[in-house]
């Protein structure tokens, strides 16, 4: 599949039932959040998924050890 410069990444969350916790499940990389959405259902279809959820990666805020720099990874 050929991305665009403009595309960013979405780390993805879901949950099977609404009294589990979200969970990570992966990533996506799209231009929006519409097409984050899509490519979110169709890639991670392999469980019936009741909620997922997405946070673009810039939103991550890392939390580490005190004075140690951290660089998220983009897949």
């Amino acid at each position: 599949m050929k991305t665009s410069a403009s595309e960013s990444f979405y780390e993805v969350f879901a949950r099977k039932d609404s009294t589990d916790s979200l969970q990570h499940i992966g990533s996506v990389k799209a231009p929006n959040s519409e097409v984050a959405t899509t490519r979110a259902w169709y890639v991670y279809d392999e469980h019936s998924w009741q909620e997922m959820c997405l946070v673009p990666l810039g939103a991550v805020i890392p939390i580490t050890e005190r004075g140690r720099k951290v660089k998220i990874k983009q897949v």
